[in-house]
């Protein structure tokens, strides 16, 4: 009883706070921190927080309905410090949330205190983990079956006198899944919508033990409990009168929830089966007159240089299929055979088609006309939510079969009491039987599906021939394999000539730059030879103005390195000073190589300076 109180005491530690698991540990603190990840989109606020239980006392008829707020929970359950309180024949809590993706209505306070009282397995926490606020579905298609019986002394979990429990117990947990109507829905009137259970029953005591999980919307699973175990024709009704009478209402509870797990689908297949027919019966519409097949002509093979044998040419029809697509890009005319065959193994060009003509009793459908864009998406949403129904359907099986094999394994044990084998034995084959009926009509809904979806391929292939126009009545499958052929070879041709294109501007341009840039150092390098000349020795005036102004023209060191004096009569004498020429040099051709010299240190600096920024970049890249 201490580790009770002191497990009660630790409920926000849950689950590692449970007396007796069968997990490790690292598993149980994982649970912890998703907990703590999804806390805020998990549980609900506190002032709409309850919790409903529907429990049958010892020595009491009826059962009790109450529903609890946070402040009442612990009173109700008896938390110590109070006093304990012996545990209800059967007890149902039941947790609710607003829709199946909306927040549970319960804190995680009030959660993990009913969890840690009674003793909940941690892995019923990987079902609960699929609900909570979620715009899109998450973790949706996850569904299993745990189990951590105890029916021998060895084995057995806590024993707690007081409140009726001997710890040898079936213990399970589980989820399911079906689908409900969901009227609001306008484009698709179906839900999916998921349950978790997890359920107790002390073999010696004869007390059971629920907690079950759904979301509001499509069918309640308290008001169907509260039914069956309170109404005149209720199934369970004055059924826990008996430790036998309490594990065979048990049974029932399970086939409850088994049931509702495939109440459902036939109407969902059916639902399903108008909208494809719907969507796909218009493209079976369509009237194509029996084509007017040509007389086979007969070929003649002659004998080429190479010795091989060709077929002889062949001139084609002026008549080509000329028609425009239902999109607005027209066919056009299809390509002729090429008259050289080529040596026989190898693939030839595409089929000439242009000796085949619409048939003139050939009218497109009104039905067909209108097959559109938005049919294709409506389609896939079709298709999609079959495949969504096909895996719901086989999870469900799943979990169908390990719970019958539990309790055949249950009471195959030699540690089960014999008096409830002897008792529950036609429950227990009920139960059976009953479970079989079910995962036969599951097995049935998934083949209708499978059905369908075979259905669908074949219409969306369908679907696609006549978008190819059918290329016209006469055309065989060899032909239209040609013609898919041709259109991906000239499509690939089109993209590739652009890319050519973009290729070709790309390295014209290139080139350009490149000539650019040597010209831009022709000029660089010019510039920086006269330079220095130009500096030394620019004029205010040309020689070939003679004597145009007044006085000799100077240079800028006011030196007359060449001039011209006028002789009588009428002729021009030229003087050259060879020391002006002397002085000109010997100031040019340093500076001249001072300025080279310059230049070519300036651009050994620049590109120090670049490879030392790149191998800055690249160092930094190889740090972590």
């Amino acid at each position: 009883m201490n580790d009770f109180v002191h497990s009660c005491n630790a409920s926000a530690d849950y689950p590692t706070n449970l007396i007796f698991h069968n997990e490790y540990q690292h598993t149980l603190h994982n649970y912890v921190q998703i907990l703590n990840d999804r806390q805020d989109r998990l549980f609900g606020p506190e002032g709409k927080a309850s919790l409903d239980f529907w429990d049958l006392d010892d020595g009491a008829s009826n059962f009790q309905f109450t529903q609890t707020k946070p402040d009442e929970l612990e009173k109700h359950l008896h938390i110590p410090p109070l006093a304990p309180r012996i545990d209800p024949i059967c007890r149902y809590m039941l947790i609710h949330a607003p829709s199946s993706r909306g927040k549970l209505r319960v804190t995680r306070k009030m959660l993990m205190t009913a969890a840690s009282y009674h003793q909940i397995l941690p892995s019923f926490l990987d079902f609960l983990f699929s609900f909570g606020a979620q715009h899109h579905a998450e973790d949706f298609f996850f569904a299993g079956f745990r189990h951590d019986t105890r029916l021998s002394d060895l084995e057995k979990a806590a024993t707690i006198s007081a409140l009726g429990r001997s710890g040898r117990v079936v213990q399970l947990c589980y989820s399911l899944r079906s689908v409900e109507a969901a009227r609001g829905q306008e484009s698709w009137p179906w839900s999916v919508r998921g349950t978790a259970t997890h359920h107790t029953f002390d073999v010696e005591t004869g007390r059971a033990g629920w907690a079950i999980v759904k979301g509001e919307g499509g069918a309640s699973m308290k008001d169907r409990i509260i039914t069956e175990t309170s109404s005149q024709n209720g199934k369970m009704l004055n059924k826990f009168g008996s430790r036998s009478q309490v594990f065979a209402s048990t049974l029932l509870t399970h086939l409850l929830l088994c049931n509702w797990s495939a109440e459902n689908w036939r109407w969902y297949v059916n639902y399903m089966e108008k909208e494809v027919q719907a969507v796909t019966r218009k493209t079976l519409s369509m009237n194509i007159a029996k084509p007017q097949r040509e007389p086979k002509p007969t070929l003649v093979f002659t004998r080429t240089t190479t010795g091989v044998l060709v077929p002889p040419k062949k001139s084609p029809t002026s008549k080509s299929l000329t028609t425009t697509s239902r999109s607005g890009i027209p066919l056009g005319q299809l390509p002729q055979k090429s008259s050289n065959a080529g040596p026989p193994g190898l693939a030839g060009p595409p089929p000439d088609l242009s000796n085949l003509s619409m048939s003139a009793n050939y009218e497109p459908s009104q039905h067909y006309s209108e097959f559109s864009f938005k049919d294709m998406r409506r389609i896939e949403n079709i298709e999609e939510h079959m495949n969504e129904a096909l895996l719901v359907m086989t999870l469900n099986d799943k979990v169908l079969s390990a719970l019958a094999q539990h309790y055949a394994s249950v009471l195959e044990s030699t540690h089960f009491p014999s008096d409830l084998k002897v008792d529950c034995e036609m429950d227990c084959r009920r139960f059976a039987d009953q479970i079989s009926n079910i995962r036969a009509e599951i097995a049935t809904q998934k083949t209708r599906v499978n059905t369908l979806l075979r259905l669908l391929a074949d219409r969306k292939a369908l679907v696609f021939f006549i978008d190819l126009h059918v290329v016209r009545s006469m055309l065989t499958g060899e032909q239209l394999h040609g013609i898919l052929e041709y259109q991906n070879l000239e499509a690939s041709k089109e993209l590739t000539s652009k890319a050519q294109y973009s290729a070709d501007h790309v390295e014209y341009m290139t080139q350009q730059m490149k000539h650019e840039a040597v010209f831009m150092r022709i000029i660089t390098l010019v510039t920086l030879f006269f330079l220095p000349g130009t500096f030394v020795s620019v004029s205010s005036q040309a020689h070939l103005t003679m004597r145009m102004i007044d006085g000799p023209t100077q240079t800028l060191m006011s030196t007359d390195i060449v001039h011209w004096q006028s002789q009588d009569p009428g002729g021009l004498e030229k003087i050259v000073s060879s020391g002006a020429i002397r002085v000109f040099l010997a100031i040019t051709l340093p500076c001249m190589i001072l300025t080279f010299i310059a230049a070519y240190g300036f651009y050994r600096w620049t590109k120090l300076r670049e490879k030392k920024e790149q191998d800055r970049q690249a160092a930094a890249l190889v740090q972590p």
